[in-house]
């Protein structure tokens, strides 16, 4: 018999994708999960907030194809939307919806010209868009439930996925980890917040009646301040109850998760507040700044570039300015710009420039050699 695919990925002809209106992943810790509800978990918050501010405050330039000086901010990037004027806002809110649903939805409604470069693009709400896709014709996008032309929609997707226009979302894939943060967060807060456990027993050597045990437990709460109240058995001595392992464990769950999520989006848990371990317990801040650039926000910042560079006229491309990102010790950015002015391909005007500092007139002419030398 011959081998056979053990699933097919779309056994249907049609089908309609509503991004908007993604149905809750029930977890098996009994939370249902959606992209709102996956942003209370401090985790996943975290990790959306230092991607998306990480984008979002770094210079965006646009550049020709073969030049590397960057031309006049174009009106897209002065004022990307109605609703977000500013760019950093605009690219936290492109950020946001890739990190939380893998699409990104925006209508293009200004452009230079007609048919020419975006202008304006008014991002979209997912719930607003609809996709379906034939294996047999070109995919059909609806928005408010009208036809739309895909040439006039702007499209960002985190995570492809073969033979579909859509990426995937995360908050998806991660469903378990984070229905098990946020059940683990809700019960932290029921065991401290409704004092489920008595804090500890009241002893009496005698008999109390319910009104006795009440009134001891009343006396004791207005002297002792506290929201748990101690349990009345039967002796006239207080005996403190700690907290069983098995319940403090949820400790150790949230630690655990907090990697867990960190995971989902190469974000290194150290900058989470989780644990670390290995190299990253010696590596300086620039170091670890590096790292975070190259192996995590690198892939964010080219999709983001190549979907703004789509906006542009052809010859024109989008390129973040990340070097801000990189700084090196002040020893080794001195030592760098010293071996750069001697070999000559460094300016001092130019170091000046790069080290945020105002222009000195003449610099450049005082630190060209003098030429002087012996004659043969």
């Amino acid at each position: 018999m011959p081998w056979r695919w053990p699933w097919t990925p779309r056994t249907l002809d049609r089908a309609t994708f509503q991004i908007g209106d993604i149905p809750p992943v029930q977890s098996w810790s009994g939370v249902q999960v959606t992209p709102d509800r996956a942003m209370r978990l401090s985790t996943v918050f975290g990790c959306v907030r230092l991607l998306a501010d990480s984008v979002a405050t770094l210079p965006l330039q646009v550049l020709r194809d073969d030049e590397r000086d960057p031309l006049p901010t174009p009106r897209l990037l002065q004022r990307p939307s109605a609703d977000h004027p500013e760019l950093a806002d605009w690219l936290w809110a492109v950020m946001q919806s890739l990190l939380t649903r893998g699409n990104c939805w925006g209508m293009i409604t200004d452009r230079i010209g007609a048919g020419a470069a975006a202008a304006q693009v008014d991002l979209l709400d997912e719930g607003r868009v609809a996709v379906q896709e034939d294996r047999d014709a070109p995919p059909v996008i609806r928005v408010d439930g009208q036809e739309v032309d895909r040439a006039e929609l702007f499209h960002v997707k985190a995570y492809p996925v073969a033979g579909s226009i859509l990426g995937m979302s995360p908050i998806r894939y991660a469903a378990e980890s984070i229905g098990l943060g946020l059940a683990a967060e809700k019960f932290g807060a029921q065991f401290f917040g409704e004092g489920a456990v008595p804090s500890g027993v009241i002893e009496a050597d005698q008999h109390l009646n319910r009104e006795q045990a009440l009134d001891l437990v009343e006396t004791w709460m207005l002297r002792h301040q506290g929201r748990h109240k101690p349990a009345v058995l039967g002796a006239a001595k207080y005996r403190n109850i700690t907290i069983a392992p098995e319940e403090a464990q949820f400790v150790e769950t949230q630690r655990f998760n907090v990697s867990t999520i960190c995971r989902f989006y190469g974000v290194p848990p150290v900058m989470m507040g989780g644990e670390t371990g290995g190299h990253e317990d010696y590596s300086s801040p620039e170091m670890r700044a590096t790292e975070f650039l190259q192996l995590t926000l690198r892939p964010w910042l080219s999709r983001v570039e190549r979907a703004v560079s789509g906006l542009l006229p052809r010859s024109q491309r989008a390129k973040f300015n990340a070097g801000g990102m990189v700084r090196a010790t002040l020893h080794e950015r001195y030592e760098a710009h010293k071996l750069g002015i001697e070999a000559g391909w460094l300016l001092p005007s130019e170091v000046r420039e790069l080290e945020d500092r105002p222009p000195v007139a003449g610099i450049d002419e005082r630190a060209r050699p003098t030429g002087g030398g012996a004659v043969a």
